[in-house]
This record gives C-alpha cells, sequence and structure tokens, in this order.
C-alpha cells in the first residue's frame, strides 16, 4: 500500500529544506529504489521567467536540498529539465530562464538541460493519445523526481503532481493540446495520460509558499509551511487535496484520473497528517472552507459553478498592465489575439477559453471575463 506525506517546513532555509527533502525519502526509502549509476532526472515548475518570491515556479533551493540529498546517497548523474510555457523560449534563451528564476547556480551540481528536442513515446494501450512527444532528456531518463509547485490554476483548479508534468511537452505543442481538447474534461483527461506514460518515479511538492486565486501565474502568493510526498502521482494529488480541504469536484485531473481506476482508495499516510491550513484555500474566485459548514458552501458553489461553466465559458480581457509583449499573441492557438490600436485586442469567436495567454503573461495583464457558449 502506497505512502503519502505531509512534512511542516518552515521556510526556505537550505538546512530547513535539507532535513524535510531527507524525511521524504527516508519515509519512501528512495536510497534503496534508485539504481547504483543511474541518471537522475528533476522536474520542477518552470513555467515562467519569474524569481522564486512570485510563487509561480518552483522555488531553486527546494530543487538544491534535492539535489544535496541524492548526491549523499551516491547518485551522481543528476540533470533539470522542464520546458517553460507557451512561447517563453521564442523570446528568452533558456539560460536567461534559469537566470531570472534563480537556478544557474544550480549548474555547479547538476546539468540544467538546454536542449528541447522531443521524441515520441508510445502511450498505455485504449488511451485516447496514443503516444506524446515529449522532451528527450525526461523521456531517457533512468529515475524522475517530479518537483512541483502547488498553485491554483483557472483551469484544472490545481497545479501539483499531474499537471506539473505538462512541463515535458516542448515549447508550442502545449498550446496546441489545448486547441485539440478545448473541454477542461477533455484536457484534464489528456493530463491524466501523458503523466500516466510520463511515469514520474517520485514527487516531492514545493508547498511552502503557494499561489492561490487566479494562478497558476498571476495569482495572489501565501505562505502555507509544508511539502507534500508520494510514489503515485495521481493519488498524491487526492492527498494534498483532501489535506488542503479543495473539494476533489474542483479538481477535474483528479476526476480523470478516478474514471481511469489510477486513484488509490486506500494509503498510509506519514510524517505531520495533523495539519491543517490555517484559512480556506482561495481557488480562482472562490473560496473553499475546511469546516463542515464551509464544505457544504463549498460544493453548494460547485453546483452553481458546473451550471455556469456549461452555460458561460472564460475569455481574457487585457488590462492596463498590458505592455504589448506578444508573448500572448505567439502562444494562443487558436491566433485568437492581435494588435489593433495599439492594444492586444481579441476575436471572441475564436477564443476557446483556455488562458494560455494569462499563463504565458508576465505582468498579470489578463482578466478573466465570461461570456456565453455558442455552438
Amino acid at each position: 500500500m502506497n505512502t503519502f506525506a505531509v512534512l511542516k517546513t518552515e521556510n526556505y532555509d537550505d538546512e530547513t529544506l535539507y532535513r524535510a527533502v531527507k524525511k521524504h525519502f527516508e519515509i519512501h526509502n528512495i536510497k534503496d529504489e534508485i539504481p547504483q549509476g543511474a541518471g537522475v532526472l528533476l522536474k520542477p515548475n518552470l513555467v515562467t521567467d519569474k524569481e522564486a518570491a512570485f510563487s509561480v515556479t518552483t522555488n531553486p533551493r527546494f530543487v538544491y536540498a534535492v539535489v544535496r540529498n541524492l548526491r549523499e546517497i551516491g547518485v551522481e548523474n543528476i540533470s533539470v529539465a522542464d520546458c517553460p510555457g507557451g512561447a517563453l523560449l521564442v523570446f528568452s534563451q533558456i539560460q536567461e530562464v534559469y537566470e531570472k528564476t534563480g537556478y544557474a547556480f544550480l549548474s555547479d551540481s547538476a546539468y540544467l538541460n538546454t536542449d528541447f528536442t522531443g521524441v515520441d513515446v508510445t502511450s498505455p494501450d485504449g488511451f485516447v493519445n496514443r503516444k506524446f512527444n515529449i522532451v528527450k532528456a525526461v523521456a531517457e531518463a533512468d529515475y524522475i523526481i517530479n518537483l512541483p509547485k502547488f498553485k491554483t490554476h483557472n483551469l484544472t483548479g490545481i497545479t501539483a503532481g499531474v499537471k506539473n508534468l505538462f512541463g515535458t511537452i516542448p515549447g508550442l505543442q502545449k498550446p496546441a493540446y489545448h486547441a485539440k481538447y478545448p473541454a477542461v474534461k477533455d484536457f484534464s483527461n489528456m493530463l491524466v495520460e501523458l503523466a500516466a506514460t510520463v511515469k514520474a518515479d517520485f514527487t516531492i511538492v514545493d508547498a511552502v509558499d503557494i499561489m492561490e486565486g487566479n494562478g497558476p501565474t498571476n495569482g495572489k502568493k501565501r505562505y502555507l509551511g509544508v511539502t507534500f510526498s508520494g510514489k503515485d502521482v495521481f493519488t498524491l494529488d487526492r492527498f494534498i487535496v483532501r489535506t488542503l480541504g479543495i473539494p476533489e469536484e474542483n479538481v477535474p485531473t483528479i476526476t480523470a484520473s478516478k474514471a481511469k481506476g489510477f486513484v488509490a482508495e486506500e494509503y498510509l499516510t506519514a510524517g505531520d497528517t495533523d495539519f491543517v491550513p490555517e484559512k480556506p484555500i482561495l481557488l480562482s474566485e472562490l473560496t473553499r472552507a475546511d469546516t463542515a459548514g464551509g464544505k457544504i458552501a463549498a460544493r453548494i458553489s460547485t453546483l452553481i459553478d458546473k451550471v455556469t461553466d456549461a452555460v458561460f465559458m472564460q475569455y481574457p480581457q487585457m488590462n492596463e498592465k498590458c505592455i504589448i509583449c506578444k508573448k500572448c499573441i505567439v502562444t494562443c492557438p487558436q491566433k485568437a489575439l492581435k494588435i489593433s490600436d495599439k492594444r492586444v485586442v481579441l476575436d471572441r469567436k475564436k477564443c476557446i477559453g483556455c488562458m494560455c495567454c494569462d499563463e504565458v503573461c508576465p505582468n498579470g495583464a489578463v482578466d478573466i471575463r465570461k461570456k456565453l457558449k455558442t455552438r
């Protein structure tokens, strides 16, 4: 039976993180699981080139703590790889991304991947997606440690273990998947199939500082002070939302995982299992509570959301913070954005509500609006 752990991790001090990661390793017996001489790949969240203080990306000191623990147990071949979101690499070199996110110092102890060549990997039988083209470094790794930053997400509810593996898809292929699967249910099913194809061996989630509200890039930073871990990425996501008091039905990747039978009903827990957040986690435009009354209210709100989602779709509207950087225009899978009269404007007829523009916007310039769905 799988074990899932939550540990209070007070801050990003190197020794605090080192001890927390060491405990996670011990709980899951990672030392004996990694084959001798194996190449270990660390997959953080580098969705955009914002520094750690914004709580958009996995904190580099957290990744360093993982590297330290791997070195301590004798692992020599360690690499770090993630493909930033959307059009970021059209505008920046990956070295610049590593510099801006604070990852450059890791080059002294791990290899920072710069090759985003994709290779086809066959999916398990019966999947809608028969294969995925994923970053070569990920496909060739002997052992994968998934290192997400816990955040809320305006499309999938949260970003945690499953959603983080979308970063294994090279560059502008990501918006193409949004275009292929405009419905949240179908997109979430794709993410689950991708996670099952990548097969991360172990996941540790950075939830010391998180992002809530309008995540994954333009929400509000919040201190939570914990880290999570587990080997089964699908059940780990369920364990996290249960610990944080977030209704499972608000996370479509969990719904998709359960539909495929990937989520365990029974599991063991370890660490600081009495942890409860001081206040509810604010999802995109909605607060979910961990009190009994709050859960009832949350489920009522969830029902309202489902009805609303059936009638309306979300779409972006650029506000005064827009600097016309064009990242949203290049990223948009439907080519629904363009510059007109010195501002970015949207063709609502083309928009599918994927909010890729919001994800790559460096300035928080995207407001979420609602419009009636049309056939």
